[in-house]
């Protein structure tokens, strides 16, 4: 992410995974307002001064923990454009590593902590989806846009559809503790299936 690491001599990348680690846990217990820099760096163990090398603000710092998530899913979703897959393969794959990933744990504390302080953090929420809705919806785009077979006039529209169907109100019934987690996990694969379904009956040429 641009400006998340100060120019001089290169972070170490254990440290980094290491301040990363930290700062979720620290987000997590504290929200976003009350955690300070201080604070990431006693979690940690290392001085503020290192924190400072690895990342330029608190708010590139909670950023980059957005990244990490999106980062593990985008780069799968790329390795399905080179590799080329057919549409409902493609989707299935894309689906399955979306849902999961918007469902597991850490990620509904995220996403609640992110509900919460974005509407007193002026300009977090714009910080929050640049990194981590839209490059998983660009990327998916990219793909989507290359598959002539497909009938997509807007393919950037497609992909947040796409997107939208998988979710459904399957996120929004564990974040508010309406449904049962283990067994709403354990169906994702019937909800990615249908979802795929009725995205290519509307866009087959």
């Amino acid at each position: 992410m641009n400006g998340q690491r100060r120019r001089g001599r290169p972070a170490d990348a254990g440290k980094h995974a290491e301040i990363l680690e930290a700062a979720t846990q620290v987000f997590l217990e504290r929200g976003y307002n009350a955690t300070s820099m201080d604070l990431i760096a006693r979690r940690a163990s290392v001085s503020k001064i290192t924190i400072y090398a690895h990342f330029s603000s608190k708010e590139t710092l909670f950023a980059s923990i957005i990244d990490a998530l999106a980062g593990r899913l985008t780069q799968g979703i790329q390795r399905l454009v080179c590799d080329g897959l057919p549409p409902e393969q493609a989707l299935r794959q894309v689906g399955r590593a979306y849902l999961k990933l918007a469902l597991a744990p850490g990620s509904l504390a995220l996403h609640r902590l992110v509900v919460a302080e974005s509407a007193r953090v002026p300009g977090l929420g714009k910080i929050i989806h640049r990194s981590g809705p839209h490059p998983i919806v660009a990327t998916l785009a990219k793909y989507l846009k290359g598959r002539k077979e497909l009938r997509i006039s807007d393919p950037a529209l497609a992909a947040e559809q796409f997107l939208g169907m998988v979710l459904g109100h399957t996120q929004l019934g564990l974040l508010l503790g309406a449904r049962p987690a283990a067994a709403t996990r354990a169906n994702i694969d019937r909800m990615v299936d249908h979802a795929v379904g009725v995205f290519l009956s509307g866009c087959r040429a």
